[in-house]
């Protein structure tokens, strides 16, 4: 274990030295000291946040990290020449996964004679701490090539197949997946994740690294400089490239430029106890996301609606499959199963690979099943932003990554269902949200129209907006079903929908812990959005 006592004068240097060696720095447990260092961050105060805190967090985050906020907070120096002049200097910081039990304290009855007030936090003694493994595949790479030739060549048994059934569904589900999983296995390497992580770090700068620590002279601390420099330059000019050239999306590139907001680090409080073990998280965040689940609901409200007649459901066409495969950013994060957009639309350029999950397409609602594969996910916790704390569970909100297969089987279902709503005028005139060639603009639009109308008209106006709590686990399944009856849609397609919506597990991702499958509703809110 690492721990580090630091003491930066008035110009910053101890900082500035942190941040210029950080690269040959062990893995730390702790930094803290007086850093003469003034921000908002953590003095209110004070009005600015200056180029040196920024540097100093950045460089703690690159060490693993993070700003630990006093429990009692106040000023940790208060002059004994004049007690006006206090300001918080004295700074504690410690590993992201150690910020919910380090208990940092002012320790304001052990002052004495200092102009200091001392500063306690708990660190966990470990003789080392644990680092996650994983495995990767380089975008662009020989071997992820080679990964999506085998992907294919797997594919090609079930050319012909063509699944009506669930046990056919599910075989056909089994199959698709063994072969993902089978290809990433054989073409992925493996990669270890440690609080000094870098997206750049190459086996150059292990290279150089290991001969700097070895060696310990000039030479080789300037050969692992330029080593580190010149990964740098050739990570962030790739990006730059893929943002300039392929995504288009420049403000990717604010979270380089843009100022870094503290992250929290208040222990979580759930039901009036804080949540210093793993597994009192883990049910925190469960109650919490599925608080609303299973409510009684009263079905006679329904009585007043006119029954559709029951229409028809034709199957997909590969034209559905590729009109929702190219609406997907290439971007997006994978899930469980590993594949990224990008895999997909290399294996499902080829028209018999298509045709395979056109066909597992309509056999899921043939069948009215939804595969139990498509049903797992990892939710992924992060803070919501400007948050006045951090305290409590509802200031976080879960990103569901579920398999990216079954996400384009849902997208298909969605844009049908899209097509179906207006052309059987399904949904309210009023309604924006969920329907497309409706934006928030034509909300906006619509809004300011009905308000000037009452001007017309010598009325005051009034706007009522209100926020519902739990929406997506909230609604009621039988509810949903009864509406899906209701508007005509065919009766496999409200059996699909019965399956689509239960049996559903996923697992809590909290930094670098996960948590053990857990029962609940983790949808695709683009298909269910527009249910």
């Amino acid at each position: 274990m690492h721990l580090m006592n630091v003491y930066s004068d008035d110009q910053h240097r101890a900082i500035k030295l942190i941040a210029d060696t950080s690269e040959s720095l062990p893995q730390l447990s702790y930094m803290g000291g007086d850093f003469n260092c003034h921000s908002r961050e953590w003095d209110l105060d004070v009005p600015h946040h200056r180029t040196v805190p920024i540097l100093l967090l950045e460089t703690a985050a690159s060490l693993g990290l993070e700003y630990a906020r006093p429990s009692n907070q106040g000023p940790t120096y208060v002059s004994r020449a004049n007690a006006n002049t206090r300001s918080v200097i004295d700074l504690v910081f410690v590993e992201t996964s150690e910020t919910l039990s380090a208990e940092v304290r002012r320790e304001t009855d052990r002052q004495g004679q200092s102009d200091h007030i001392p500063l306690s936090a708990t660190i966990q003694l470990r003789h080392m701490v644990p680092k996650t493994k994983g495995r990767t595949l380089k975008p662009f790479s020989d071997e992820e090539k080679e990964f999506v030739a085998d992907v294919v060549l797997d594919m090609g048994d079930l050319l012909n197949y063509r699944p009506t059934s669930v046990n056919e569904v599910e075989f056909m589900t089994s199959a698709i997946a063994d072969a993902f999983s089978t290809a990433w296995l054989k073409h992925s390497s493996e990669y270890t994740v440690g609080p000094n992580s870098k997206e750049y770090w190459n086996d150059e700068c292990t290279r150089t690294l290991e001969e700097y620590r070895r060696e310990m002279s000039v030479e080789n601390h300037k050969a692992f400089r330029s080593a580190v420099k010149t990964a740098k330059r050739t990570f962030f000019d790739e990006r730059i490239e893929e943002i300039a050239t392929t995504n288009k999306r420049p403000w990717d590139l604010m979270d380089w430029v843009k100022e870094r907001k503290n992250p929290p680090c208040e222990a979580i409080q759930f039901n009036g106890q804080p949540c210093h073990e793993l597994n009192d998280l883990w049910d925190a965040l469960h109650n919490t996301y599925n608080a609303a689940s299973d409510r009684p609901v009263d079905l006679s409200m329904l009585d007043d609606l006119p029954d559709e007649p029951e229409r028809q459901w034709p199957e997909f066409s590969l034209l559905e499959l590729r009109q929702a495969l190219d609406a997907c950013s290439s971007r997006s994060a994978p899930g469980p199963d590993h594949i990224t957009w990008r895999h997909l639309k290399q294996i499902l350029a080829l028209p018999e690979c298509a045709g395979i999950i056109t066909a597992l397409a309509n056999g899921c609602i043939a069948a009215g099943h939804w595969p139990k594969h498509f049903k797992e996910s990892m939710s992924v916790i992060i803070p919501k932003p400007n948050k006045p704390s951090y305290s409590t569970p509802k200031a976080f909100r879960p990103i569901v990554l579920l398999n990216t297969l079954g996400k384009l089987i849902e997208k298909m279902i969605s844009n049908r269902f899209q097509h179906d709503m207006i052309k059987y005028d399904l949904v309210d005139a009023n309604q924006m949200g969920g329907v497309r060639q409706r934006s928030t603009e034509d909300a906006g639009l619509f809004l300011t129209h009905l308000v000037r109308a009452g001007w017309a008209k010598g009325l005051q106006t009034s706007v009522v907006a209100f926020d519902v709590a739990q929406f997506f686990p909230s609604i009621n399944h039988q509810f949903l079903l009864a509406v899906l009856k209701k508007q005509g849609f065919h009766s496999k397609v409200t059996k699909f929908f019965g399956s689509y919506l239960v049996d559903r597990f996923t697992s809590y991702a909290w930094n670098r812990d996960t948590s053990d499958r857990q029962a609940g509703r983790y949808l695709n809110t683009t298909a269910f959005t527009t249910l």
